[in-house]
């Protein structure tokens, strides 16, 4: 193990002189004699294998010299010293950009996010694929991308569909007619400019409109600008499956700052 003083498996051999004594020198050796040794040289090797099974195993206190337990170097001391310095703080500002991922832990929800805005068919917000989701912008809308300084409203959009798997069919139980998270549930969003960071939102409404009705609905949109919301957005699907869609799963977001954490 490294950094253990090596313990040797067996005792060193003796001297060549040592271990072939002249016979005509001394007289022989009496049996007993050989019988202790070979006892000794026994108690000694099981001694030292002990000792290194003892250094090795690591469930036991092993005493060593004091050199090696109080001595440390300076390496040693840096990588044991508990840091000093204070956690990276966020940033104070991320430019308003695309999203790139969405997390919602409180339903498991994973988002990945289209590299363009919200497909629009027919006057209606229609994503393409159904595994991602999308932000709305528009030349006539006061609509913007995801930062920590946004003015007016974001709005995210994904499908939720029967039969087969949408990218936020996580929000709502069409079967409970009812939403999947609460006031207080926490979403976190990675933009192309956050990088490492997420920007954190809390849910602050919940909404069910008819489609017909969802543009011109004040509580959902408000009435003047609203800095620090996002809304995202998705179908009803109704329990039965041969129905058409007619009413729209709104969730009002607040902005409340930025965090490492994206509770994954």
């Amino acid at each position: 193990m490294a950094g253990d003083t090596y313990v040797p498996r067996r005792p060193p051999e003796l001297p060549r002189s040592e271990r072939h004594p002249a016979p005509h020198r001394k007289p022989p050796t009496p049996r007993w004699v050989f019988h202790v040794r070979r006892a000794v040289a026994l108690l000694i090797l099981a001694l030292l294998i002990f000792g290194v099974v003892r250094a090795c195993g690591g469930g036991e206190e092993q005493p060593e010299p004091v050199a090696e337990t109080t001595a440390e170097t300076p390496a040693e001391t840096a990588t044991t010293a508990q840091p000093t310095t204070p956690a990276e703080a966020p940033p104070e500002i991320i430019d308003q950009s695309r999203p790139v991922e969405m997390r919602i832990p409180a339903v498991g929800l994973t988002a990945k996010f289209e590299d363009a805005d919200c497909r629009v068919v027919d006057g209606a917000i229609d994503p393409g694929p159904l595994n991602k989701a999308c932000a709305y912008t528009s030349v006539d809308k006061p609509y913007q991308l995801p930062g920590t300084h946004t003015s007016d409203v974001v709005v995210l959009a994904g499908h939720a569909a029967a039969g087969v798997p949408a990218v936020f069919d996580k929000l709502y139980n069409p079967s409970a007619e009812e939403h999947t998270l609460k006031i207080g549930d926490v979403m976190y969003l990675r933009t192309a400019e956050s990088g490492d960071w997420w920007l954190k939102y809390q849910v602050t409404d919940l909404h069910d409109p008819d489609k017909s009705a969802l543009g011109g609905d004040p509580a959902i949109w408000g009435t003047q600008a609203t800095p620090g919301r996002l809304l995202t957005i998705s179908c009803v699907q109704p329990a039965n499956p041969f129905e058409d869609s007619v009413r729209n799963a709104v969730i009002g977001w607040r902005f409340e700052g930025v965090s490492l954490d994206d509770a994954s």
